[in-house]
């Protein structure tokens, strides 16, 4: 297929970019649809996976925020900074506690 003058790589070749530079260094990471009502999940890597007990099919379409890992010690101040940053789409540093699946 010939390349026309403006013609726009499809969003997604940037997603696939993202998740094999994260997945080739091993990391726990999450990627979701700012434009979807509480930042749907798109995309969780193996690693995720593993540590936090869900299945893929179980993770995706949830909200970025995951409340399924909130529990009783999970900071609710910090979950309401993080919906803040996910709105105005700032970068902040948190901690916060998430509970496995099990």
């Amino acid at each position: 297929m010939p390349i026309r003058k403006g013609h726009v790589a499809p969003q997604h070749t940037l997603i696939e970019s993202v998740i094999r530079k994260f997945d080739s260094q091993n990391r726990s990471f999450i990627l979701s649809n700012a434009h979807s009502p509480d930042s749907a999940i798109i995309y969780c890597s193996d690693i995720f996976c593993r540590m936090s007990g869900f299945s893929r099919a179980e993770v995706m379409q949830k909200s970025a925020l995951c409340p399924f890992m909130h529990g009783p010690l999970t900071s609710s101040t910090v979950v309401q900074q993080i919906r803040q940053s996910l709105l105005g789409e700032e970068e902040k540093h948190m901690e916060l506690l998430y509970y496995r699946k099990d």
